[in-house]
């Protein structure tokens, strides 16, 4: 799968298949992208990584693409994009927080057995570790 500019996939479908190869193409367009997912208010980049979304991915030879499937591919890049983003608090409020988590974690090892808030949770509680560290820096 391809995906770039008409004047990029054209001089590699011509690279690839010579004039006279008879091929099918199908083409999706920014718009073709933003009409899709306009009851999702798409913006253009997202449009954008949309498509790129569409040329790596290699489940739609076999099973098509659709409203649908470009609905989920912007839900993924959303979901992505949130969850990577940074944020600023206060290390007031963040402390804060951190003591809530930490007394629940507490919690959940005086009512399970040492250790059970790290079993259910290590992500979680490496993450609270981190955070701690560098609120004391």
């Amino acid at each position: 799968m391809m995906h770039g500019n008409v004047k990029e996939v054209c001089a590699h479908l011509m690279a690839s298949f010579g004039e006279e190869s008879p091929v099918a193409v199908l083409v999706w367009t920014l718009e073709d992208v933003m009409d899709s997912a306009e009851c999702m208010d798409i913006t253009e980049k997202e449009a954008g990584r949309v498509l790129e979304f569409i040329a790596e991915d290699g489940d739609h030879r076999r099973y098509g693409i659709g409203r649908d499937e470009v609905r989920d591919m912007l839900t993924n890049l959303r979901e992505d994009e949130a969850q990577a983003r940074e944020v600023t608090v206060s290390a007031r409020a963040l402390a804060q927080v951190l003591r809530v988590a930490g007394d629940y974690m507490r919690l959940e090892d005086a009512q399970g057995g040492e250790g059970t808030a790290v079993r259910l949770w290590p992500e979680e509680h490496e993450a609270i570790r981190t955070v701690i560290a560098a609120l004391e820096r």
